[in-house]
């Protein structure tokens, strides 16, 4: 792609709010100046990732990632920058010259991407030819009939079949497909001599597609059951297949999730195609049953309602378990259970009982996330013995007293009044004091995270510690990058400079800057650093809390620190040159004088 002009990405940046954009994908609480949630890049428990509105910029004070909206956007989507620019663009409405929105990216990591992808789609209709038109598909195209899936949904969802003989290799051969490239797709195993030969072989293959419908990946079920051999056997991770990332038919699924306004997230492909087969459109599923943050921020994008319907046995129910506990824990879905009648996974429900019963369950059978959970506590206790009754009584509390609404806790208090013949008053005292504390948890840990013009407690636990220099150094530049006044005092000394790589980079380029920009925006000079560890360090140190005027003490002690410290480096190596020579002459006692005289001008000038 051409390069974007600078004034085209001002006016994106300007006409965008960083905010609008990240709140898409987590789900944001203001705290002080700034607003925090999830990081999205790892998992976490307590909100590390910040939002600073004013200065436009992002920052997580866990694992460091920072910068503007087209840098949230590249490193949320693994996309370039000017797909992000286009991206950001396209979904505040901006709108852009047609040369840069109708432009091809060209870049070799975009050219192998497409590259990559076309191999896969290949690979997908070898797959599906073998299964459909030829003898050696014969058996595969059985058990998927046995199964009651028709033609019409085997070529939606593009089911193929990898026969035993390894059919895929000498196809791209022919082709005259590049090595390399046969090599980083996934689609072959490498041997020690380097010989390539077909990952997938005797698998009924389901086509993973992304949300453009472009295969991205594959997913193999074996065909003949083979205890040394896995039942599924999926795409490695590429540039292209990152399975944290990817929804199964989350392509297919989009336009009925928005039109019935909610998502069903099945546990496996067969329940996917079982479900749209019957009607029921909007069914997606996770790779494995572990639900990652990415997925989760998709879902967001689409709806703010999820039904979990997972198989009905005890590994599914504990699936279900921890997948409302991760859509709850976002705070941004109103989460429910889908539960077939009598345990019985969704794919054989349908088999069972056809297509219309089967979407009659999928709105009969929904429940509340607290109804599943109640029910699932039961399956743990052995209710027979009074004990263990009064165990699961306990429990249950425990969840009930988490229902924020009255009315709603008092419906499963009776509930559980009535099954176990417990009295509803002695119930609601014990729930009562359940709920006190759990709110005074919850209020205590509000307190840590609302302290005004900080960041929360738990993020200062940064495990590098930072030294008196380098405090120093953020701070001066800091106040240097967001007023004029010390600007222009620290440059006024041509001599002077940060002792630091990164913060002397940042304020070198930050020169540069200032000389085509009259005034200073912490989202477009982190787009001018270009490099991430710089972003990052520039987005730590905005994301700083001071007062709102440097006062010239301050400064002069920053700079005092700084000027210190770079001639205590010059110190430091004539030192330690010293205590070298006197290692080399033998004179041992010289030297561990010297190493100490050196430990101590560390100690002095850090």
């Amino acid at each position: 792609m051409a390069k974007i002009p600078e004034t085209v990405i001002d006016d994106v940046l300007n006409q965008t709010n960083i905010t609008d954009v990240v709140s898409k994908y987590v789900n944001l609480k203001k705290s002080g100046n700034n607003l925090f949630g999830l990081c999205p890049f790892h998992e976490e428990r307590t909100p590390s990732f910040s939002v600073s509105e004013s200065k436009q910029i992002f920052h997580c004070f866990s694992c460091g990632r920072g910068g503007n909206v087209f840098k949230f956007l590249m490193d949320l989507q693994g996309i370039s920058f000017p797909e992000a620019v286009i991206a950001v663009a396209n979904d505040e409405g901006i709108k852009l010259p047609d040369s840069i929105q109708n432009g091809g990216d060209n870049s070799p990591v975009h050219t192998e991407k497409n590259n990559l992808i076309q191999l896969q789609e290949e690979a997908a209709k070898l797959y599906h030819h073998v299964l459909v038109n030829t003898e050696l598909g014969v058996p595969a195209l059985k058990y998927l009939h046995d199964r009651k899936i028709t033609d019409d949904m085997i070529e939606t969802f593009n089911l193929g079949f990898a026969p035993g003989q390894r059919l895929l290799k000498p196809f791209f051969e022919n082709k005259k497909a590049d090595y390399q490239l046969l090599r980083k797709s996934g689609l072959f195993i490498e041997n020690s001599d380097g010989e390539l030969s077909d990952r997938f072989t005797n698998r009924i293959m389901y086509p993973i597609r992304n949300d453009s419908s472009k295969t991205v990946g594959f997913s193999g079920r074996i065909l003949h059951k083979d205890p040394d051999i896995p039942k599924y056997l999926n795409s490695p991770e590429t540039s292209i297949f990152n399975k944290r990332k990817i929804i199964y038919n989350i392509d297919l699924a989009k336009p009925s999730i928005r039109n019935e306004q909610n998502l069903i997230l099945f546990e496996g492909f067969m329940d996917v195609i079982s479900a749209y087969q019957a009607g029921v459109k909007n069914g997606v599923a996770s790779m494995g049953t572990s639900l990652t943050n990415e997925q989760i921020y998709q879902f967001n994008q689409l709806t703010n309602q999820v039904y979990v319907c997972y198989d009905g046995d005890n590994p599914g129910q504990k699936a279900t378990k921890r997948a409302i506990s991760l859509l709850g824990d976002e705070g941004q879905f109103t989460v429910g259970v889908i539960q077939m009648p009598n345990g019985i996974d969704p794919d054989e429900y349908r088999r069972k009982y056809g297509n219309d019963k089967f979407k009659d369950a999928i709105k009969s059978a929904r429940e509340t996330t607290v109804s599943f959970e109640l029910r699932f506590l039961k399956t743990q206790y052995d209710l027979s013995n009074d004990e263990e009754k009064l165990n699961y009584v306990d429990a249950a509390l425990n969840v009930i007293a988490k229902i924020d609404k009255p009315v709603e806790r008092s419906v499963y208090l009776k509930q559980l009044s009535d099954e176990f013949e417990l009295d509803m008053n002695a119930l609601t005292v014990q729930c009562k004091q359940i709920r006190s504390t759990f709110i005074n948890k919850r209020q205590r840990k509000q307190v840590r995270m609302l302290k005004t013009d900080t960041v929360p407690e738990v993020l200062n636990q940064n495990p590098k510690k930072i030294t008196r220099v380098e405090s120093a150094e953020r701070l001066l530049l800091s106040r240097m990058l967001n007023n004029c006044n010390v600007w222009l005092k620290v440059t006024d000394d041509p001599e002077f400079s940060f002792v630091h790589d990164q913060y002397q980079t940042i304020y070198l380029l930050a020169q540069h800057y200032f000389q085509n920009h009259d005034h200073y925006s912490a989202a477009e000079f982190s787009d001018f650093l270009k490099e991430s560890d710089l972003q990052s360090t520039l987005a730590n140190i905005e994301m700083a809390a001071l007062s709102n005027e440097p006062s010239e003490k301050e400064i002069d002690d920053c700079v005092k620190i700084i000027r210190q410290a770079l001639t205590g480096e010059v110190s430091l190596k004539t030192k330690h040159q010293a205590m070298m020579d006197a290692v080399k002459l033998g004179d041992i006692e010289k030297a561990a004088q010297l190493g100490k005289e050196y430990q101590d001008l560390q100690k002095k000038y850090q």
